[in-house]
């Protein structure tokens, strides 16, 4: 059974630097429990750019949170759903679990670079099935594996990526992101 837990320690903390973030016009943070048992925070925001705001919102809070508040996913909503008394509806929000689509499947990669990036993850973590949205964190990752990460980011994609770049967008979507930012510049 997965379910939004409501409240939890943390969410205060991250609701405020969630809020500080300039693009965001709105927020929610819930703790949630999925489907294997292991609970954590997701985030919920209007306003950035669905293509390049979780990579900014990231970078925001992981230099003013330390990263057990970061929330595990951000969502970007177009708006936060509301009850009809006119509070957030958190069994309106969308769940990481349901991001895998149907059975559980994850979303795989489909581009060249987050093939890539899946391949980068698969070989660090030694798991195989990386999907877009897998972070690598959850994936059983450390600050060690991120470190590493990073230099095999700047080695094969030739871009600038730091150990900060790889904390703040931890999936293989942000990360592609990032890459192809890094690549125009």
């Amino acid at each position: 059974m997965v379910s939004h837990t409501g409240p939890q320690a943390g969410t205060v903390e991250t609701l405020a630097a969630l809020r500080r973030v300039p693009e965001v016009r709105g927020a929610v943070v819930t703790g949630y429990v999925g489907a294997d048992g292991r609970a954590m925070l997701l985030g919920y925001v209007t306003g950035p750019d669905p293509a390049a705001g979780t990579v900014r919102i990231r970078q925001h809070l992981s230099s003013r949170l330390p990263g057990y508040l970061i929330p595990e996913h951000l969502f970007v909503l177009d708006a936060l759903p509301l009850t009809p008394e006119g509070e957030y509806d958190l069994s309106a929000l969308p769940t990481p679990d349901a991001d895998l689509g149907p059975a559980g499947a994850r979303l795989a990669p489909r581009t060249p670079v987050e093939r890539r990036l899946a391949e980068l993850f698969s070989d660090l973590l030694d798991v195989g099935g990386v999907g877009i949205h897998d972070d690598l964190f959850a994936l059983g990752g450390s600050s060690i594996v991120a470190a590493r990460l990073a230099a095999r980011i700047r080695e094969v994609f030739a871009v600038d990526v730091s150990l900060v770049d790889v904390l703040a967008a931890p999936t293989v979507d942000e990360l592609a992101r990032l890459v192809a930012d890094a690549g125009e510049t």
